[in-house]
């Protein structure tokens, strides 16, 4: 899976997860006008571990790295890449 496919899949998640009208790699996702409260975040990363299939590693994970669509989207890739 490419990175624009992910970056997709990512979207279209929140999207779901949310029932936004649209999302996309600019999108704040934490901090005052971030549309992730702090449960869907873990609901989100969760959802994210199970469809890419990789382990998160907490250690890595800032909220610098899911500040929005794009960062979060490099985050996965990295993730992935380290965990295989």
């Amino acid at each position: 899976m490419n990175r624009d496919a992910i970056e997709q899949e990512i979207a279209d998640l929140i999207k779901e997860m949310l029932n936004l009208p649209f999302v996309d790699a600019d999108t704040v996702l934490v901090g005052n006008t971030g549309v992730l409260d702090s449960m869907t975040i873990v609901r989100l990363l969760a959802e994210i571990e199970h469809r890419f299939e990789f382990t998160l590693d907490e250690d890595d994970l800032t909220l610098d790295s899911i500040s929005n669509v794009k960062r979060l989207t490099e985050w996965v890739i990295k993730s992935r890449q380290a965990s295989h």
